[in-house]
């Protein structure tokens, strides 16, 4: 029996039996798989209907050929569409998996790695080299870990925000005045991402670092920006990241969620009442500018015990909203 492998899909030939059919009928189904690939490549995206209206054969037939070429990683499912994935795109993934893993173990060697992202030790190392040819990975003894490249393509893509200037001026100036910690993030594929903070004499140190990616919906500043966007749009975010519980504060059903970034719109400000870190608040305010298609917010954050009545009710809000509107106004003047 001879095996196969065309286009991703492995299908086995009974070469010692043809006159029972099944090689013909298998290479029709190949050649139906074909097609579908090469009408996928054409058009850019297609669904069920449209395929089969295409190719002239049954909806369950064309479900079932997608079904196989999706579990080979041949196409992709996005919003109700089939796209075709390219074999030059498929080998890219191992590249980020080994990325992540190594972002995540800070430094390890190729049979660690290869643990953490469930590929052979000959994968792995096949793609480290590679990597450490184009200078994303360094090792150092048998291990590896990632470069300092990184570092120099994260801070590209930081000023390329447009108002990291106008951003670092008025945060330093808020951690300044009202001696606690002072942040400002912006929204990226559905997360919060820390773009910029800075600690008052009094700031509590915690684990916001620069680039943190978090879900949106148990911080200030997440909730902050959340109160921007269209409901439809805050469902469909709810539904694809979830609403995890972070602490027994944490907002956890979609209801709720919208019922405080009603709050929020109506007050002009977001909070977090220890959502996102037992025995922590916060007040956010959102940012954003007709200008820039970043949505951000900027925030101040101490423990409970500094966060209380008038300075948690009207002073750090007011100081918060004050330094949203700056920068709103300012970036209207960034060429």
């Amino acid at each position: 029996m001879g095996k196969y492998i065309v286009y991703g899909l492995e299908r086995k030939f009974m070469e010692d039996r043809p006159q029972n059919g099944n090689a013909g009928r298998t290479v029709q189904t190949v050649e139906t798989s074909y097609a579908i690939l090469d009408r996928l490549d054409e058009v850019g995206k297609a669904g069920v209907t449209e395929l089969a209206e295409a190719m002239d054969i049954s909806k369950s037939a064309v479900h079932r050929h997608l079904a196989t070429l999706a579990n080979r990683g041949r196409v992709r499912k996005i919003d109700g569409n089939y796209h075709s994935v390219s074999k030059e795109t498929e080998q890219v993934q191992p590249t980020f998996e080994i990325i992540e893993s190594l972002s995540r173990l800070d430094s390890a060697t190729p049979a660690e790695i290869a643990e953490a992202t469930e590929k052979s030790k000959d994968t792995v190392v096949e793609y480290l080299v590679q990597l450490e040819q184009a200078e994303y990975v360094v090792k150092q003894g048998d291990e590896y870990q990632n470069s300092l490249k990184f570092l120099d393509i994260g801070e590209r893509v930081k000023y390329n925000t447009g108002i990291f200037d106008l951003v670092v001026e008025e945060v330093d100036k808020l951690a300044n005045e009202s001696d606690e910690l002072a942040l400002f993030s912006v929204m990226e594929h559905d997360r919060n991402v820390i773009l910029y903070k800075a600690h008052g004499e009094e700031a509590i140190r915690t684990s916001h670092e620069t680039g943190l990616r978090e879900p949106l919906h148990y911080s200030a500043l997440g909730k902050a920006i959340l109160a921007e966007l269209p409901e439809d749009r805050v469902r469909d975010i709810a539904d694809r990241r979830g609403l995890a519980p972070v602490t027994e504060q944490t907002i956890t059903e979609v209801d709720d969620l919208l019922s405080e970034l009603e709050a929020t719109r109506e007050r002009g400000y977001a909070v977090d009442m220890e959502e996102a870190k037992p025995g922590m608040r916060c007040v956010a305010a959102s940012v954003s500018s007709a200008d820039n298609s970043n949505y951000g917010a900027i925030s101040v954050a101490a423990p409970k015990s500094r966060m209380q009545g008038e300075r948690f009710e009207n002073e750090i809000p007011e100081l918060v909203k004050g330094a949203a509107n700056v920068i709103e106004l300012n970036s209207i003047y960034v060429e």
